[in-house]
């Protein structure tokens, strides 16, 4: 804990940042929250559901990845963690993506008959929510790997 403190000091602006953007997704995670309360149709709840799901897979994949180029670029040794993430980051997806086809029934079922043209919009929310953030974290893994082959190979040189 004390290195990720002397870390957080080292790197005045990463830290602010990280902390900017954690603030800025609970904000908009609890303005879902509360949307669906205040909702007054079952496409109004869906939507704000659809939104809310959207949101916590850009905050889980945005966690994954600065928890990555945290352990790669800040921290600057090698971990198993490291690796594992790579593995976590592949099971997320999946996970993702059946959890969004569960969403999506969910949806079809409780959406009433008037809002039923509105339905591709909410798949599109549900479906592609995160994949941008996805599309990144699948083209920085390689770079990702192949720094953190670089520390190992680094530290087992040390040792």
């Amino acid at each position: 804990m004390s290195t990720l403190f002397r870390n957080a000091v080292k790197n005045p602006f990463t830290t602010a940042f990280i902390v900017v953007i954690t603030l800025v997704m609970a904000f908009v995670i609890y303005g879902d929250i509360q949307n669906m309360r205040a909702a007054t149709t079952g496409y109004d709840y869906c939507h704000h559901l659809c939104f809310l799901f959207e949101n916590i897979c850009i905050s889980f994949f945005m966690a994954i990845f600065c928890i990555m180029g945290y352990l790669t670029y800040i921290n600057k040794q090698y971990s198993r963690w490291s690796i594992w993430l790579f593995y976590v980051l592949g099971a997320a997806v999946l996970v993702k993506f059946f959890i969004a086809g569960l969403l999506y029934d969910y949806v079809c079922h409780h959406v009433e008959s008037e809002y039923m043209d509105k339905l591709p919009s909410l798949a599109r929310t549900v479906y592609i929510g995160g994949v941008y953030w996805i599309a990144i974290l699948f083209f920085t893994v390689p770079k990702f790997i192949k720094d953190t082959m670089k520390l190992k190979e680094e530290q087992d040189l040390t040792i």
